[in-house]
């Protein structure tokens, strides 16, 4: 059995190098996709608060006019949940533009390496000779 594991995995080792440059491109490009989607995401959600912080205030506002005092109180801790929330969507936000921003580096320097390892072969032969 051990000969068969050994025989397969030598035969995978071949092919790894080609396959392995394909599945880190695969990886990184399914990373930014999702990466992305979710950046965009927090980023409609930011505008709908935005909205409707929007109109909490001009409730509050209208319920300080008409001094209502209960309706108030209400506004100003839902303002305040509010307010909280996209602070926390502004920095998942933040922290998926990092993400983007190091896996397009990531993926551009995969690039350069592939592109070095094609050329490192002929570079190679000259050094030999």
């Amino acid at each position: 059995m051990s000969g068969e594991s050994e025989s397969s995995s030598s035969s995978t080792d071949m092919s790894v190098p080609s396959t392995s440059h394909g599945v880190d491109k695969a990886y990184l490009q399914e990373k930014l996709i999702d990466a992305q989607a979710k950046f965009e995401k927090s980023c409609q959600q930011i505008v709908l608060l935005d909205q409707k912080i929007k109109d909490l205030e001009v409730r509050y506002k209208r319920a300080v006019k008409h001094k209502r005092n209960s309706d108030r109180y209400n506004l100003r801790l839902r303002l305040s949940v509010v307010t909280g929330i996209k602070m926390m969507y502004h920095h998942f936000a933040s922290t998926k533009a990092d993400e983007l921003h190091r896996l397009h580096r990531l993926r551009h320097s995969a690039v350069r390496g592939m592109q070095a390892a094609t050329a490192d072969p002929s570079s190679d032969t000259r050094e030999a000779a």
